[in-house]
């Protein structure tokens, strides 16, 4: 059985290393691939869902002047953000905030958080989770 076949049996995401141990579970049962996933139901409950990786995007905002450059015109203003989903009825992109350990890792792994000069989208192009336009808070 592919670790694919065994997901869509499962209804779940498993790691490669959850699969091995698995496989090999598989490979000493004389079960049929839905019955061994049957049977494994249970324990599934019991190991955790592997940590999706987010999908970071620049997001541009205006200033109150409602441009989006700096006084000095070099830079525009930035915010991170998490890519949701596309609304496929207003073609916005669905986005919500970052947790403090994502700016963490961005940080660590060399990205300047504050000052840049491109972006993905601009913040009039976005909605939230709920569906609402983007409030910033500034």
């Amino acid at each position: 059985m592919l670790k694919s076949e065994f997901e869509s049996l499962a209804g779940r995401a498993v790691t490669n290393e959850q699969y091995r141990a698995i496989e090999i579970l598989y490979m000493s049962s004389n079960l049929e691939k839905a019955e061994f996933v049957k049977s494994m139901r249970p324990m599934l409950k019991n190991i955790p869902q592997p940590e999706k990786k987010k999908d970071i995007k620049r997001m541009v905002v205006r200033d109150h002047s409602g441009f989006r450059k700096t006084p000095n015109g070099c830079y525009y203003h930035i915010e991170y953000v998490e890519l949701v989903d596309i609304d496929i009825k207003t073609g916005k992109y669905i986005i919500k905030p970052l947790e403090e350990k994502d700016f963490e890792q961005l940080a660590k792994d060399g990205h300047d958080l504050v000052l840049d000069t491109w972006f993905d989208f601009d913040y009039e192009d976005c909605i939230d989770e709920k569906k609402k336009p983007i409030e910033l808070k500034y």
